[in-house]
């Protein structure tokens, strides 16, 4: 049983990574030897670390990827696997990629569907006839004479 882990100076001195993300370095690289490899959910290392939200978890992960510390790639739904030597973490970042660039597309999709039905001419866009309406009640009261300080 291993209780210490060895950590490099460099890793502990290095002034671009917050406190956080070396935390999560230390804690995933301490499973790298575990028998099915390091594989953490972010619900374990939000527990362990103290971060709150998923979006910070995430972008803190981002940066270790893009220090070139480690890679990962998600497993199932809520565990991820992650990879600390150069060729795994190739592999997972062209995957990783090409993920996103799906989801992209797919977002550009939906965009484009969008705008085809808003420009559609059964829809009532109803900003306009709210704008339209204050306009109209403006104009009655300053043609009978009422105060402009009255409350909308």
């Amino acid at each position: 049983m291993k209780y210490f882990q060895k950590i490099e100076n460099d890793l502990l001195n290095n002034r671009y990574l917050s406190s956080h993300e070396k935390i999560i370095f230390i804690i995933c690289k301490s499973f790298e030897k575990a028998p099915r490899g390091c594989r953490v959910s972010h619900k374990y290392l939000m527990d362990r670390t103290g971060i709150r939200t998923k979006k910070k978890l995430i972008r803190c992960l981002d940066n270790l990827a893009l220090y070139g510390l480690m890679s990962r790639t998600q497993i199932g739904r809520g565990t991820n696997h992650y990879v600390f030597d150069k060729d795994n973490m190739q592999h997972y970042i062209a995957q990783n990629t090409a993920k996103r660039r799906k989801l992209s597309l797919k977002k550009k999709s939906q965009f484009k569907s969008y705008m085809k039905n808003i420009n559609d001419p059964k829809v009532i866009h109803i900003h306009k006839v709210i704008k339209d309406l204050w306009t109209v009640s403006v104009v009655e009261k300053t043609t009978l004479g009422l105060s402009k300080r009255t409350t909308y």
